[in-house]
């Protein structure tokens, strides 16, 4: 948005205003305290008061002006996705730190000496610090992956045991929707101590099938093997870009031969993936049919 396109309340004078005008309000009415009753209202308690008004008058402005920034970002075309949610991130801890921020100063200005209160307690702040460290670490671990984005919403992904498709990302959670569409909360850490396998990033997938054969139709292999590439080349869902699809005779034993068929899927939906696995393992088995071959059995007859 260029200048003339915002709004007056979402301009920086805008965001200024209210903590302006508040601020004067109220000095107004401290002067006027201090002069109407000076004895009842203690003159050093004026100027605490003061500096604490302009401390959160100033904290107050600069949230307004960030919330503003931010809100005219997210409504630009240009931040979708992974920016957006990088942008929301930034808001949030943004906020938080503005507010411890505001609340220290507030305090010092008050007469608080807030380094010796951390000071004083920094064994307790230990003591605090190791009981909260699971909240820390999945605070943390959430940040780190709003920046570094191993998933984003709607990803399917996979994380030692826990695997379902990405609903909402947190902070401290991210609520996954598993394979009964049940909804798994999992803490942001465990993400940082497992591999995380993103399916819907995945520009293909591997299939690989093995179909027994009879001993006997052993010389007719070649033949099947040739016809069964062809066949998967002209695929339009098979991904040529890696890998060539194969199919070779990988076993022989005394009652069957076994075959091994494998190409690379391209990306698409888990329904379209089942059928195109399936449409292929007919396809082969149709071949195998036309050029007079029997399917077998991957178990020898222990009697013959």
């Amino acid at each position: 948005l260029t200048e003339e396109d915002v709004p007056y309340e979402k301009s920086f004078w805008g965001a200024l205003e209210d903590p302006t005008r508040y601020l004067v309000t109220f000095m107004a009415f401290a002067q006027i305290a201090a002069m109407v009753a000076p004895t009842t209202v203690a003159v050093q308690y004026i100027s605490p008061a003061l500096k604490g008004a302009v401390i959160l008058s100033l904290v107050w402005f600069l949230h307004r002006w960030k919330t503003n920034v931010i809100t005219r970002m997210l409504s630009a075309k240009s931040f979708v996705g992974p920016d957006r949610e990088k942008i929301l991130t930034l808001d949030k801890v943004s906020s938080v730190g503005l507010f411890a921020i505001g609340l220290m100063a507030s305090a010092e200005a008050c007469g608080v000496a807030v380094q010796s209160i951390l000071t004083v307690g920094g064994v307790g702040g230990v003591a605090t610090a190791f009981a909260a460290r699971d909240i820390l670490g999945n605070v943390l671990s959430g940040l780190s992956m709003q920046f570094s984005k191993p998933f984003s919403m709607g990803d399917t992904i996979k994380a030692g045991s826990v695997e379902g498709q990405v609903v909402e990302m947190g902070l401290t959670t991210t609520s996954l929707l598993n394979a009964e569409k049940f909804p798994v909360l999992v803490p942001n850490s465990l993400f940082s101590s497992q591999v995380i396998v993103n399916k819907s990033r995945a520009q293909w997938r591997a299939m690989a099938s093995k179909i027994p054969l009879q001993i006997d139709d052993l010389d007719k292999i070649p033949q099947i093997s040739d016809e069964i590439k062809e066949t998967l080349r002209s695929n339009t869902r098979v991904f040529l870009g890696k890998e060539a699809p194969y199919c070779y005779l990988s076993r022989v034993e005394k009652s069957f031969a076994e075959l091994t068929i494998g190409c690379n899927l391209k990306h698409m939906g888990k329904n379209e993936l089942y059928a195109t696995q399936q449409e292929v393992l007919l396809e082969s088995v149709k071949i195998i049919k036309k050029h007079g071959a029997s399917l077998g059995t991957s178990c020898d007859n222990p009697t013959s």
